[in-house]
């Protein structure tokens, strides 16, 4: 079964470039979270805007090389973030992870040349929430500075973000959504 599956997914994705990136659009929470699982690899820096309680975004830190989950509202966040510690997950950074600022755009360029470490099994997984709330067209980089903040404490940017889960938990139309992913598409550039 492909991942991809109606014209308007396709059209949607059409990218920069002369690449495109695709857009997956599903109906349900439950097929959401099977796609997302089906696309998800170690690899992935994954962002999941509209994270609500977490659920999503700690499948997708099980996936995943890293994760951060956003929400606009900064309850949504504490509960995430609840959620996460009582599936075994760390939520914030150990001191030694932290990176001065002097230091991040070192790391950033050694990243950019070689492959993620592979994922340690006996390392505790961490998962990491951020409250923003994503706006559209010039304001969008503005509106994503607390994520870029969260993304910089180990050394990544938004463009490092290689998978982008939007949840709108059916309460927007794809016509309200879609400046959103452009948006967001155009700053994060994520493969998916």
């Amino acid at each position: 079964m492909s991942t991809i599956q109606t014209k308007t997914e396709l059209t949607i994705g059409r990218g920069w470039e002369g690449a495109g990136c695709p857009v997956l659009v599903r109906g349900t929470t439950a097929e959401y979270r099977r796609s997302l699982a089906q696309i998800a690899s170690e690899d992935d820096l994954a962002v999941e805007i509209g994270s609500a309680a977490g659920v999503t975004t700690v499948k997708l830190a099980r996936l995943c090389r890293r994760t951060v989950g956003v929400d606009a509202q900064e309850s949504e966040v504490a509960v995430s973030t609840a959620y996460a510690e009582k599936e075994g997950f760390r939520t914030t950074l150990e001191g030694e992870e932290m990176l001065s600022a002097e230091n991040q755009s070192e790391v950033h360029a050694s990243q950019a040349n070689s492959a993620p470490p592979p994922l340690d099994p006996n390392k505790k997984r961490m998962v990491q929430f951020v409250v923003a709330k994503i706006k559209t067209g010039k304001d969008c980089r503005e509106s994503l500075r607390p994520l870029e903040e969260i993304l910089a404490q180990r050394g990544n940017t938004l463009r490092d973000v290689s998978l982008l889960a939007i949840d709108i938990a059916g309460t927007a139309s794809l016509e309200v959504i879609c400046p959103i992913i452009v948006s967001l598409k155009e700053v994060m550039r994520p493969r998916i």
